[in-house]
């Protein structure tokens, strides 16, 4: 028998938000990889285009990125982001692994915005946690519709791409952060919170188990239009702005853009800070005896001044995500280097089949 070499490339790790379009791609073996290709763009879209047409132009513009960037075959693990899932913790007194699924299957019936039916279903474990005199079993419950599900698959067949996973993007930011033997020495718990497009996600794990998910509808595509708003700009111009600010180490008071573009965005970064907080008194509240490590940030809007305004909003240290230290080697483009925590979704993506498949 002739046995054919493994393909050195993983899948292509795709993030599609609802007007852009993230793509990693690593090379080499799981304790050497090297970023291979890497790409991130905007789509500037008609929010009034019919479904059938925006899914189409979208399409058409991943197959340019795919060219443009030289990402090698067309394998793709992609994942379902906050506006595609209903998620919400569950708790079930304590079960045999195998009731498990049964009772979350129950459980989804009185809690779906639709027909169980009509549903993939899936649930995380999240621990046992105390309520009253009685211990509970928390389970995440995970839900898509089979409609928004489908949409997405023809989307990406319509791409020229094979769909070798299907995640959700709260799996595939763990994933790239965290290094499970080592953690599990550890035995900590990290938060997450990861800027999105459409949400902002907040992450409690414990090694590479989700303790606690929320989405908190509010992100970088919110920021846009409030300053597009504030100023009375054009969409276009108030992301180019704001881009700008988002990419300054440091906040300048004398600065008249830095000045227009916070005082526009201040009320979300606090409405989401609030939620933060929230999401840590719950954490604190349930999960007694499990001491938070850390608390990170990553995604589109991780940045040092946001580090430091997060840092002294919750009064809790935080840090930049880099999916890149992960890594062998880093990417030497400094375009890339910059803001290293938008690429934590997708990273995570294209790790996946090695470290799970």
């Amino acid at each position: 028998m002739i046995s054919l070499p493994r393909s050195q490339y993983t899948p292509i790790g795709l993030q599609l938000g609802p007007s852009s379009a993230t793509l990693v791609q690593l090379t080499g073996p799981r304790q050497n990889r090297v970023v291979h290709a890497i790409a991130q763009e905007q789509f500037d879209l008609d929010d009034r285009l019919p479904v059938e047409e925006r899914d189409a132009k979208i399409a058409a513009e991943l197959r340019r990125i795919l060219t443009d960037h030289h990402f090698k075959g067309r394998r793709v693990i992609s994942c379902l982001g906050s506006q595609e899932l209903f998620i919400q913790n569950v708790r079930l007194p304590q079960l045999p692994a195998e009731e498990v699924a049964k009772v979350v299957a129950w459980e989804a019936e009185e809690r779906l915005p639709y027909p169980v039916a009509e549903a993939e279903i899936r649930h995380l474990p999240a621990g046992q946690v105390r309520q009253e005199s009685n211990t509970k079993q928390e389970v995440i419950l995970l839900a898509c519709h089979n409609g928004i599900l489908e949409r997405h698959l023809n989307l990406l067949e319509q791409a020229g791409l094979t769909a070798v996973a299907i995640d959700v993007e709260p799996s595939a930011t763990l994933r790239c952060f965290h290094d499970a033997a080592r953690d599990s020495q550890l035995n900590s718990v990290s938060c997450y919170l990861n800027f999105g497009d459409a949400a902002t996600t907040v992450i409690f794990a414990d090694q590479q188990n989700v303790l606690f998910l929320k989405y908190i509808m509010q992100g970088s595509n919110h920021l846009d239009r409030a300053v597009a708003d504030n100023l009375d700009l054009p969409l276009t111009e108030a992301i180019r702005l704001r881009k700008i600010v988002t990419n300054s180490p440091t906040l300048d008071a004398s600065d008249e853009l830095h000045r227009s573009v916070i005082d526009s965005i201040r009320s979300l970064l606090e409405s989401i800070s609030t939620e933060v907080e929230n999401c840590l008194r719950y954490y604190k509240v349930t999960f007694r005896g499990k001491k938070l490590d850390q608390l990170v940030v990553t995604g589109n809007e991780s940045s040092p001044w946001l580090i430091d305004f997060l840092s002294e909003r919750l009064n809790t240290d935080c840090k930049m995500g880099n999916p890149f230290e992960r890594l062998k080697s880093w990417p030497t483009s400094t375009s890339i280097l910059e803001r290293p925590g938008r690429w934590s979704t997708a990273m995570g993506l294209a790790m996946k089949e090695n470290s799970e498949a």
